[in-house]
């Protein structure tokens, strides 16, 4: 039997990683799902075509708004999963970073959808949420993993 003895102030990492992310993820969806009724686009598809877009512009910021969603999804799980064991060893590092990464995807989603740049160029204010996410993985990875192996 293994025994994960917790941190004193492992509620932080928890409060970020199954709180602070999935209120994002949440945000994320209703802004897509506001802009969809505007776009004119139906379910199931998930994208305007391009022709729909070159005639009504709330279907390209309804696809930016859709595009952020769904990098948001590609990333969300792994990082929640990376805060979460990151914070066994770094629990104030983890949560510090985890919250940057939160700020930086809000960033990203406001860039993409409201900045009126072409083609979302304006989600890049927030493309730092890569550097946080990777640092992360190498907490996780080099910082607890060294660890667990040796159980």
């Amino acid at each position: 039997m293994v025994a994960i003895t917790l941190p004193d102030n492992y509620g932080s990492v928890i409060a970020v990683a199954l709180g602070a992310i999935p209120v994002l993820g949440f945000i994320h969806g209703n802004i897509t799902g506001s802009l969809r009724k505007a776009a004119k686009v139906p379910y199931p598809h998930s994208y305007a075509s391009m022709e729909l877009c070159k005639e009504n512009a709330k279907a390209e910021q309804f696809n930016c708004a859709q595009r952020a969603h769904t990098n948001f999804l590609e990333n969300a799980s792994q990082t929640m999963l990376f805060t979460l064991v990151a914070g066994l060893k770094y629990p104030q590092l983890a949560t510090g970073i985890a919250a940057s990464w939160v700020v930086f995807r809000a960033l990203f989603l406001y860039g993409y959808v409201y900045s009126g740049k072409p083609q979302g160029k304006g989600r890049m204010i927030g493309a730092f949420f890569w550097l946080a996410q990777g640092a992360l993985w190498g907490l996780s990875v080099f910082g607890v993993g060294r660890d667990l192996i040796s159980l």
